[in-house]
């Protein structure tokens, strides 16, 4: 990381966010706070580990949100009460220890603010345990609303997904013009948001092999790219094989455009399309990121299990099927690239 503070004031997303370049982005907020500690930095490990409550944030807040309001619209929608009865004694245990996870965890974060000036083994050992605390009440959470998705789709056919999603990002769809108009906001400006804000996002979903936070972020000539293998939400229910212990129901058996006209993408992951690529398509014209998401392998089709976003750096550069893989026609200037 850069000399000088670990943290900075986003005047964009309104809090502070890391200060380190963004190809350092991908690191971990724990492993970074646990080399700070290492190097006498008592400050900046505090200030990491803090970081870490407001990278998990967003997930906390929509978890919340999403397991009270999706078995709501799962019977508006159609799904009968009775098969929906059978789901709410899983769903309020799922949202407890998402209420009594996160609660421990931030607690443990302030524990852990207390003791790196007196003990640095028991400072460690307490930043270790306020990771384990979030990861062991989100992977429930994100797990649980799969199985609700996946329950609706078999009950309705797997097109009430997406009206389910667009129900649910309803209030993200009309931020979209506000924030990402290029008549409004210089585009420059938009790459910065978009940047940092799935910086933090995918950190506090604990992304990567370990569970820490840790991604792959690189810059090109037209635009940024980041690879999470695993992604910490989503990208956790793709298993390496077909006959993996995951319901084969929570995955799309069809091609939508709300799942970017391919099978296997995992029925949450789907949220992704909406909210970056087809919701900013009808407002914009254009995406916002450019997403392959993971596939789950089927019979002879091989898999894929890393998801890459692409932040391209002027719209223009915005390749053809950015549009056409969620059903949209792309404008006739768009570039042909070979996937």
């Amino acid at each position: 990381m850069t000399a000088g503070p670990v943290t900075r004031r986003s005047d964009l997303l309104g809090h502070d966010v890391r200060s380190d370049p963004w190809p350092d982005q991908g690191r971990s907020s724990y492993r970074l706070a646990v080399q700070a500690l290492d190097d006498g930095r008592a400050d900046d490990a505090v200030a990491l580990a803090r970081m870490t409550v407001q990278e998990a944030q967003e997930a906390y807040d929509l978890y919340r949100l999403w397991l009270a309001r999706l078995p709501v619209l799962m019977v508006e929608l159609g799904v009968p009460a009775r098969t929906m009865a059978a789901s709410t004694p899983g769903i309020a245990q799922t949202a407890e220890g998402l209420e009594s996870g996160w609660t421990r965890y931030v607690e443990l974060i302030e524990l852990f603010a207390g003791r790196v000036a007196e003990d640095l083994a028991a400072a460690r050992d307490l930043l270790d345990d306020a990771r384990s605390n979030w990861l062991a009440a989100h992977d429930p959470a994100t797990d649980r609303l799969a199985s609700l998705l996946a329950l609706a789709a078999d009950a309705l056919g797997e097109a009430v997904v997406g009206q389910l999603w667009d129900a649910l990002l309803g209030d993200y769809y009309a931020a979209i013009a506000e924030k990402y108009d290029p008549a409004r906001v210089p585009w420059t400006r938009s790459v910065e948001r978009l940047g940092l804000d799935i910086f933090e996002a995918v950190r506090g979903h604990l992304t990567g092999p370990l569970r820490d936070g840790s991604f792959v972020v690189r810059e090109e000539s037209d635009r940024w790219v980041l690879e999470f293998a695993p992604c910490g939400s989503g990208g956790r229910t793709y298993p390496e094989t077909p006959d993996a212990d995951r319901d084969p129901r929570e995955f799309t058996q069809g091609k939508h455009d709300w799942a970017w006209r391919t099978e296997g993408v995992c029925l949450y992951c789907a949220h992704c399309c909406q909210l970056q690529q087809r919701a900013p398509i009808h407002t914009l014209g254009f995406p916002l990121r450019v997403i392959e998401p993971p596939v789950r392998a089927t019979g002879p089709a091989p898999g894929r299990a890393t998801c890459t976003w692409s932040i391209y750096k002027d719209p223009a550069a915005i390749p053809a099927h950015a549009w056409t893989d969620v059903g949209a026609e792309a404008p006739a200037d768009a570039p042909i690239t070979r996937r």
